[in-house]
């Protein structure tokens, strides 16, 4: 008996080891982030002095001094986190530039990365979005990778000069914070303390800790700098809030027992905690590591709560590691355009003078920016004038900024002859240094006659009432020129549209002109031929593809090939796991699907069927189109 008992102890080690051995790999990966530019940054001086943004009166640039080691800050969190059992990479800045790279992390912690430029942040955004989760501490993606400075030269890295107004001071990481930034404030003997409110990550920490509060303070006699952020959303409630201090060098923007030091949020399918206070600096480890300040890990001097801010940290990644739950925020982007007070007259001095007033307002709830152009259009849609105007940011529904009012004048010949005109009013996602799409535009009819001009309503589709649960959407892209319905005043909403009438209709959205240079192999049309010009075009660009060698333009677009003309139409990137059984990973459109479902552009026929050949009607193509445009915004 005792012969059998060796065999069997090696048979059952032999069974346990690998599972032992593989016990991290069950962990959720985490990455660190290791930033070579942010690294650098740190090191970098630079004198201060005078820029004038584009838009914006001149500002006064402050002097940029050397920071203390941001590898280091980067080094502990690395260590303190393989200290505990995570599975932990370091993670280089390039990961950044790639969305796929990104999703190989259940979660990514961010210490003073302040650099990214605005694809990194887009990537990063659509990361949470997917599932992803984040732990940024500190000054998170604040500065222009785009425009780090040398050393000797102005530093102009910082948003501010890029975005125009300090609603906007992460740029499209706004709308994952759901906060706005309100001002840098520096504070000395500081106390962060736990707010009165229950969450996962607290109710961890105390277990770890062995009591129900959290405390964390200093009494250095240069403090610290604070980074005070708003919520939008009055339900976000901060976990840690600044308690007490003695000195605020701005002491209107910090309410002790109020602002809030660490924020937990939920964004699409992933989960983020924000930090603006210099976290990093009171987390304590010991590793042997090539330390730039020698600090081999330990917490700064005169700092306390050390235990407190380690398992905060830990709750906090774990938290991350999660997938968000069912009620977490979805992205809801709607801006509504109201045309008021229109006149149109000839003045005494002659001018036929158009005037009104434009209220562009935020219905949604992220943070838009865009350009807003008033033009009167004759019957060929040429621009005989026009009005503009930057709008630098409108922040979500129910908050401060979110509609702006301006009047407008366009003042045109006094014979113009008279006739019918439109005016055409415009929101333009975009801002100063890139090219977006119209989202939303309005139309009002002119008649001149004679001094005078009527002013009328836009006339909608006859066939397509309030009623129809796309009214909204055909009525959008009618106003903005996308599509245009028959001679008989009808859309026909329920009909197929063709994939000639879809490219069509994506071409308009995207503000692309058919080429007459553009060709393609296509065995069923030659060149001249009415729509030719359409399908090329579409085609070299690669929204559409020939099937069988023939591009087929009047055949129905089917829902395969229609994911395909949207991603690649506006480059729409996203990751997200489908819940489709009549497709697998195999379809050639298999990706293109996955990123419109990641955007809520589409959500299948039903819960589990997505039916890729169906054919897609106006309507719904209509539909899609808005859809698109809506989560193009950046």
């Amino acid at each position: 008996m005792k012969k059998l008992i060796i065999p069997v102890l090696f048979t059952i080690l032999f069974c346990i080891l690998p599972t032992i051995a593989n016990a991290d790999e069950s962990q959720p990966k985490i990455g660190v982030m290791f930033s070579e530019p942010n690294e650098k940054y740190a090191k970098i001086t630079s004198p201060g002095g005078k820029y004038k943004p584009p838009y914006m009166k001149e500002e006064t640039v402050s002097p940029k001094v050397s920071y203390s080691s941001i590898y280091d800050k980067e080094l502990k969190y690395y260590h303190f986190l393989k200290q505990q059992g995570y599975n932990v990479d370091k993670v280089s800045h390039d990961v950044l530039n790639s969305l796929d790279a990104l999703h190989q992390y259940d979660a990514i912690v961010f210490p003073y990365t302040v650099l990214m430029n605005h694809t990194q942040r887009e990537n990063l955004k659509r990361y949470i979005y997917g599932g992803g989760g984040a732990l940024f501490v500190y000054a998170t993606g604040r500065n222009e990778l785009d425009y780090m400075p040398k050393n000797g030269q102005m530093d102009l890295s910082p948003l501010i000069f890029h975005t125009l107004t300090y609603i906007w001071e992460w740029d499209n990481l706004t709308e994952v914070f759901q906060s706005r930034f309100i001002t840098d404030n520096h504070l000395t003997n500081t106390v962060i303390t736990n707010n009165s409110v229950t969450h996962p990550i607290l109710q961890e920490a105390y277990k770890a800790l062995g009591r129900n509060y959290i405390r964390i303070s200093e009494n250095r006699s240069d403090g610290y700098w604070y980074e005070i952020m708003e919520p939008w959303n009055s339900s976000i409630q901060p976990l840690l809030v600044i308690s007490d201090y003695s000195y605020a060098s701005q002491p209107q923007y910090v309410n002790k027992g109020k602002t809030g030091a660490l924020f937990a949020l939920e964004y699409g399918q992933g989960r983020v905690v924000v930090v603006p206070f210099k976290m990093f600096d009171y987390l304590q480890v010991q590793a042997e590591d090539a330390w730039e300040d020698n600090t081999k890990g330990f917490a700064w001097d005169r700092t306390s709560g050390h235990e407190d801010v380690a398992a905060l940290t830990k709750a906090s990644v774990n938290w991350i590691s999660q997938p968000a739950s069912s009620n977490s925020f979805k992205r809801h982007y709607d801006v509504k355009l109201t045309v008021s007070n229109v006149t149109a007259y000839v003045t005494p001095q002659k001018k036929f003078a158009v005037r009104g007033t434009v209220t562009t307002s935020n219905e949604g709830n992220v943070p838009v920016r865009g350009f807003m152009k008033v033009q009167v259009l004759d019957q060929h849609n040429n621009s005989l004038g026009d009005y503009q105007r930057v709008l630098p940011g409108l922040a979500p529904k129910g908050a401060e900024n979110s509609s702006f009012d301006e009047k407008f004048e366009i003042l045109l010949p006094g014979n113009l002859a008279n006739g019918n005109y439109t005016l055409y009013i415009t929101f333009e996602d975009t801002r100063h240094d890139r090219k977006g799409f119209i989202t939303r535009a309005e139309r009002l009819n002119i008649a001149k006659n004679g001094n005078n001009g009527t002013i009328t309503a836009f006339k909608m589709f006859s066939d397509v009432g309030s009623s129809n649960s796309h009214y909204k959407n055909i009525s959008d892209a009618a106003k903005i020129g996308i599509v245009t319905g028959y001679s008989n005043g009808k859309f026909m909403p329920n009909a197929n549209v063709s994939r000639l009438h879809a490219m069509t209709m994506l071409l308009r959205a995207l503000n692309i002109q058919p080429s007459s240079s553009a060709t393609m192999p296509a065995s069923d049309m030659k060149k001249g031929e009415y729509g030719y010009d359409v399908m090329a075009t579409a085609y070299q660009r690669g929204f559409i593809s020939l099937e069988n060698g023939k591009v087929n333009p009047n055949e129905p677009m089917r829902r395969g090939t229609m994911a395909q003309a949207l991603v690649k139409g506006f480059n729409l990137q996203g990751k997200s796991a489908l819940p489709f059984t009549d497709i697998t990973p195999s379809y050639e459109q298999y990706k293109n699907i996955e990123v419109l479902y990641h955007h809520g552009i589409t959500t299948g026929v039903n819960a589990t069927t997505y039916a890729p050949n169906d054919p897609v009607s106006r309507q719904q193509f209509a539909t899609f189109i808005m859809r698109s445009l809506n989560v193009s915004s950046r």
